[in-house]
């Protein structure tokens, strides 16, 4: 019973990383079009703080696979 509430809770968090990261990206990525819409001289520098904030925004699914993976084998153990 204890490894099937693991599994889900390890389902859920891995499931809701995945949708939070593709909201967070859309997000980032449509406010880099509206700056370079509105300044296109700026292209380069808009350019390099989406960069930064998708990457940050990855980081998250990253970091939750980790505690996935952690949950996983160690189940009972905490």
């Amino acid at each position: 019973m204890v490894k099937a509430i693991f599994d889900i809770a390890v389902a859920l968090l891995l499931g809701l990383a995945a949708v939070g990261s593709g909201v967070g990206d859309g997000l980032v990525m449509s406010k880099y079009v509206e700056g370079v819409s509105r300044q296109p001289e700026a292209r380069g520098t808009i350019f390099a703080s989406a960069l930064l904030g998708v990457a940050l925004v990855e980081a998250f699914p990253v970091i939750a696979l980790a505690f996935g993976i952690i949950m996983l084998f160690t189940q009972g153990a905490l």
